[in-house]
């Protein structure tokens, strides 16, 4: 049966303040270490680096370097190995969009795909190519009559579009301990602090015993330990029951069955968005005075507002509080959709959100924009690999805009999508009948250009 992960959590009563400040330290200058190895090797300049983990390792040790951060080997060699890590995969996530923006190029022939697929998967061509550095042709494309200039200059542009910001993390609050940094004994687990020889003793509500590396995690005086274990998957015993859905806005998903789940969401958003308004228009207001008072020399009432009327403890509680009832009631919505409609597999399109930008006004957009971003996404493909559903991604071009009976072009207004053949129905019922359709699709695969996907479905009205 198939393994799949989850994270099991444990909870620490309140720490005193020493052991708190220790583990706050700690945490910290992980940070400091992570950040100043993304900063260091997030860079084109870097690439052929990130395979010489252990060379950059032994490179500080040789000459001290890692010394800077006062804290022991084990610590930053792992924030090291971490930092590493997350940069690869961002430059494998950057490889994948760029990959999918050449099959949906129009203007590529087969020649100009194949070359610069070949570049993405040669790491020392891409540094290369990434750093204007010459190269012979290679033997496979000699006698094909290629624009290689043009090529190279197509994988620079498409790289600068999809590098972004290097990853920076800016709140020092969680690290990562391996086998070697804790143990457990009398219900505490005995974490390794920055003094040699020394632990520190945590204590837990729970008398479970881990053996892998976890999260620690630092937050009101108290310590969560994060712990991915692996987890049986559950055997799917459902008749063969095929669903698409579709993201909603006044609801969590639109289901092809004509069902609705999470039709509480928009009742979510909003009291948040409100809610965030109307704080931030305050602070903003004492934020003016603030610097009105520094800029009249009168620093004592400049810190009495900072002090008292700008902290971020309480903003940043309502702020979590507010996340942890959102994330319950994404989980809940979820369980009761598969419960109820007890699917074998789920059709759906990319749920990050990107594509609402220009579906809804500026209001809509306001509340989208304190969305848990990717946490539906990751909910719904953990849910169906643990209940052993399979999950498909479609294309989403126009499901929304053609009736899912004639395929006719419509006009959504709100929640009501008008085909001039078929009449009225729900939006995003219809929305999510045209998601299932396309899972069936020949002509239409995930990577088909938008254009290419209007002139298909313009071609068979015709």
């Amino acid at each position: 049966m198939e393994m799949i992960i989850k994270t099991i959590k444990q909870h620490s009563y309140k720490l005193d303040s020493e052991t708190f400040k220790e583990l706050s330290f700690i945490a910290n200058q992980y940070k400091n270490v992570r950040n100043y190895v993304y900063s260091r090797y997030s860079g084109i300049k870097s690439i052929l680096l990130l395979a010489k983990n252990r060379d950059i390792r032994d490179e500080w040790v040789k000459f001290g370097f890692a010394e800077q951060w006062k804290l022991p080997a084990r610590y930053w060699k792992l924030a090291l190995s971490e930092a590493i890590g997350n940069i690869k995969s961002k430059w494998s996530n950057i490889k994948l969009k760029v990959k999918i923006q050449i099959k949906k190029n129009l203007n590529l022939s087969n020649g100009d795909k194949h070359y610069i697929n070949y570049i993405l998967k040669a790491n020392e061509l891409y540094y290369k190519v990434l750093n204007n550095i010459e190269f012979d042709i290679l033997k496979i494309f000699q006698d094909k009559k290629l624009n290689y200039k043009y090529l190279n200059s197509l994988i620079k542009r498409y790289t600068r579009r999809y590098k972004g910001k290097i990853p920076y993390s800016y709140r020092g609050t969680t690290f990562s301990v391996d086998t070697g940094l804790y143990s457990y004994k009398d219900g505490c687990i005995n974490i390794t602090s920055t003094k040699k020889g020394k632990r520190l003793p945590i204590k837990l509500t729970d008398k479970n015993v881990y053996d892998r590396t976890m999260i620690v995690k630092l937050f009101k005086e108290k310590v969560e330990i994060h712990c991915p274990l692996k987890i049986k998957a559950r055997k799917n015993n459902n008749s063969e029951n095929v669903i698409g859905i579709d993201k909603g806005y006044k609801y969590l998903f639109a289901v092809s069955s004509g069902k609705f789940y999470g039709e509480k969401l928009n009742e979510f958003l909003s009291i948040e968005t409100e809610r965030l308004n109307r704080v931030n228009s305050n602070r903003n207001r004492l934020w003016a005075l603030c610097n009105s008072y520094l800029e009249k020399g009168n620093a004592k009432k400049a810190q009495n507002i900072l002090e008292n009327n700008l902290g971020k403890v309480k903003y940043n509680y309502n702020k979590s509080k507010y996340d942890s009832r959102i994330k319950s009631y994404i989980n809940y919505s979820l369980n009761q959709l598969i419960k109820e409609e007890k699917p074998t597999e789920i059709v759906m399109e990319q749920l990050d959100f990107v594509n609402w930008n220009n579906r809804y006004p500026k209001v809509v957009k306001r509340k989208l924009s304190r969305w848990i971003k990717g946490y539906i996404r990751q909910r719904l493909e953990y849910k169906c690999n643990l209940y052993s559903i399979a999950y498909t991604y479609i294309n989403p071009a126009y499901t929304s805009k053609i009736c899912n009976v004639c395929g006719s072009f419509g006009e959504r207004i709100g929640d009501v999508f008008t085909c001039p053949k078929c009449k009225e129905i729900h939006a995003d019922i219809n929305a999510s009948k045209n998601i299932l359709n396309r899972k069936y699709d020949k002509d239409i695969d995930l990577y088909t250009n938008f254009k290419k996907v209007k002139e298909i479905l313009e071609n068979r009205l015709k």
